[in-house]
Formats: structure tokens, C-alpha cells, sequence
């Protein structure tokens, strides 16, 4: 009788140690092999998604399909420099906030995926949400990113304060190496 055929092929999973995929490796009966690598990745529990990204607003600000809404966010606990405020609002656009938001764009483009991690306050005076942002790897934090290459400060929000120390030691070494808004400084 012959073997059935979930038999005559052996399965390895091996597991990545780098954001937990993981491929597996089927060998036939005539020992040729093929590999097949999952796309799935296991994220945090605290985050939720993954949400598309529709488009960049701006370098902190992004507009994402939220179970089918279009919805405005703000990164938490940061602040980049103007690059579409209009004329009233009396802020003024400058070069760095449009290199922010140019970055900010080559880190989400449309169609990218992103999660979402909450903190006290879920929107702000704006009614914009107000979230972490990671990239869909689950682990790259956006905010840390932005600070980490100088586009952005910390912004010291009263209700929202999870990594606020975190951010400011990421931003004082950006301004110790003096790079982006802070290369004059």
C-alpha cells in the first residue's frame, strides 16, 4: 500500500527570528525542494490593524482607510514643521516641513499598511486621531523614526505620555549630531 502522499512529504518550519516569519521547506519523494515563505508577522498585542494607508498629509500627519472611513492622523507626542498650514491658520510653511512631509512619504506611501497604538487621549482639538504609527513590520515606531533623522520634536502633550521620555532622549541625540531641524542649532 502506498504511503500517502501527506507522508512522502516532510515538512521543516523554520522559524526567523526577525519578525517572526517564517518559511517551510517541502521535499518531495524524488528529493527536489521547494520553500515557501509566509508574509504573515506576528505584531504586538497593543497595536491594532493593519490600516492602508491612503496618503501623506503632511510630515506628521496621515489619512488612513479605518474600517472603511477615511480617517485624519496625527502622530502622538510629535510635531514636524509646516509644510501645508494654510495662509489664516498665521503658521508658516518652511523647507523643513516640506522635507519632512517628502520623508514622511517615502516611509508610508499609498497603499502601505500601518497599526495603531493608542495612549490616553484617542484624538485631540482637532478631531484628528492621535496614534503611534508602525510601519507593517509592527515593530518600526514612526514617531522614533522622524526624531531619530531630526524631521521632528518631541511635543509635550498632558494627556498622552508614554514615551515622551523616550522621545526626548531620542531627540537630544539628534540634536547633539545636529542633523535636520536641528543642523543650525
Amino acid at each position: 500500500m502506498k504511503k500517502p502522499i501527506s507522508l512522502l512529504l516532510s515538512l521543516i518550519l523554520v522559524l526567523s527570528l526577525s519578525a517572526c516569519q517564517y518559511s517551510v521547506v517541502v521535499t518531495d519523494e524524488e528529493g527536489n525542494t521547494s520553500t515557501v515563505i509566509s508574509n504573515e508577522q506576528e505584531v504586538p498585542a497593543n497595536l491594532e490593524g493593519p490600516y492602508e494607508v491612503d496618503r501623506v498629509v503632511d510630515g506628521d500627519t496621515i489619512i488612513i482607510d479605518l474600517d472603511g472611513v477615511k480617517t485624519r492622523v496625527r502622530f502622538a507626542n510629535i510635531d514636524c514643521p509646516e509644510s501645508v498650514a494654510p495662509e489664516e491658520s498665521g503658521k508658516e510653511n518652511t523647507e523643513e516641513g516640506m522635507v519632512a512631509s517628502e520623508f514622511t512619504k517615502g516611509l508610508l506611501p499609498s497603499g502601505s499598511k500601518v497599526y495603531l497604538e493608542y495612549d490616553v487621549s484617542r484624538t485631540d482639538k482637532y478631531d484628528r486621531t492621535l496614534a503611534y504609527v508602525y510601519l507593517d513590520d509592527g515593530e518600526t515606531m514612526i514617531e522614533r523614526v522622524l526624531l531619530e533623522n531630526g524631521f521632528a520634536r518631541v511635543y509635550n502633550d498632558k494627556n498622552n505620555k508614554k514615551y515622551t521620555e523616550e522621545f526626548y532622549e531620542i531627540q537630544d541625540q539628534a540634536k547633539s549630531s545636529k542633523i535636520g531641524i536641528w543642523k543650525d542649532q
